[in-house]
């Protein structure tokens, strides 16, 4: 009868555990006005930390693209630069070639083919154009006839080519005319051929050699 009444009485007290309300929860403060001006402020700091840092990147971005642009600039600037010298050697070195091409005269005759009139006008605008160069002349002869007379022959066909640049304004002095007689052929050869190619008059720059420039 003891041990029913004790088993009753635990029951109860079970049930009694069982529907016994939770414990309550402890209710959470609103934040007060200093606290949420301190997180405004925190907020805004980090804010402002995070413009600050997006504002170097993209200031560091336009330093490199403008260091990249000038580092383009100086490259194409040394392109166009080499470019312009070599072209400018190209042309000096025409007008060089210009400047050396020969004329030729008929057998035992120093007056000037009318062909090679254009050859020597062509010579008066490159002098022209480049007042400190001067040239040497160089009257020369096939190997017929002697020694002497081919000397002779050689003068008087420098002389006629001088001559000729004078009368279109070259001034005297930028002038030297020399004979080579039948001492250097271009050609060694004993045909008509061959000797009409040594009776020459040939063309040296003496100085001013720098690069070579005609007028626009």
């Amino acid at each position: 009868m003891r041990n029913a009444l004790l088993i009753s009485l635990a029951a109860a007290a079970l049930t009694a555990a069982c529907h016994s309300n939770p414990p309550a929860t402890a209710a959470v403060p609103d934040p007060t006005e200093g606290e949420l001006a301190m997180h405004r402020h925190m907020q805004d700091s980090l804010d402002a930390v995070s413009r600050a840092t997006a504002d170097s990147i993209e200031h560091a971005r336009q330093l490199a693209l403008a260091a990249k642009m000038r580092a383009d600039s100086i490259e194409q600037a040394r392109m166009a630069a080499e470019a312009a010298t070599r072209a400018l050697a190209a042309k000096s070195a025409a007008l060089r070639d210009e400047l050396g091409v020969m004329v030729h005269f008929d057998v035992a005759q120093a007056r000037l083919q009318p062909g090679d009139r254009a050859v020597l006008d062509r010579k008066v605008m490159i002098l022209n154009a480049n007042p400190t160069v001067r040239l040497r002349i160089t009257g020369a002869t096939d190997d017929r006839g002697s020694d002497a007379y081919n000397v002779a022959l050689g003068e008087r066909r420098a002389a006629a080519v001088k001559r000729y640049l004078t009368d279109q304004g070259i001034d005297v002095a930028r002038l030297d005319g020399v004979s080579a007689g039948e001492g250097s052929p271009v050609s060694t050869g004993s045909d008509e051929a061959s000797w009409a190619q040594n009776r020459r008059a040939e063309f040296t720059i003496v100085s001013g050699d720098t690069p070579l420039a005609m007028g626009n």
